[in-house]
């Protein structure tokens, strides 16, 4: 990320630091959040027409796709029984399981950890590109 043909193509300013996978200045910032419940706030967007995507890695033991999954399930917002009916389904040939309806997405990705872009960077930018492009899953 931080090669400069990768930059410059990313129209990245030459001011901006240097790319890292983890940033602590950020992380410490957030420390406030932790713990809090912010499901709700992902039910307002889905409820105001905003498409999520909700994803993990399947080898990811710090925020698994067990638990992801299982609160996707259980929110409680205007489609969750279209999603909690709709079937799993295999995402981009072997790349992925996917769950998708009425605009959220929840994906769990193949052989990849808590850093998906870092374990699957191919598999992690088709999954960004499709879901800006509002593909589907």
């Amino acid at each position: 990320m931080n090669k400069e043909t990768t930059r410059r193509s990313l129209h990245v300013s030459e001011k901006s630091n240097k790319w890292q996978t983890c940033n602590d200045n950020v992380n410490t910032k957030f420390n406030v959040d932790k713990m809090k419940n912010f499901s709700g706030y992902v039910a307002d967007m889905l409820n105001g027409g905003i498409p999520a995507l909700i994803y993990a890695g399947d080898v990811d033991f710090i925020c698994n796709y067990l638990g992801n999954k299982a609160w996707t399930l259980d929110l409680d917002w205007d489609h969750k029984n279209e999603f909690n009916l709709a079937e799993d389904h295999a995402w981009g040939g072997n790349k992925g399981l996917a769950r998708s309806a009425n605009g959220f997405t929840f994906l769990q990705v193949y052989d990849a950890g808590h850093m998906v872009p870092t374990d699957q960077p191919e598999v992690a930018l088709d999954m960004i590109k499709n879901f800006l492009s509002e593909g589907t899953f």
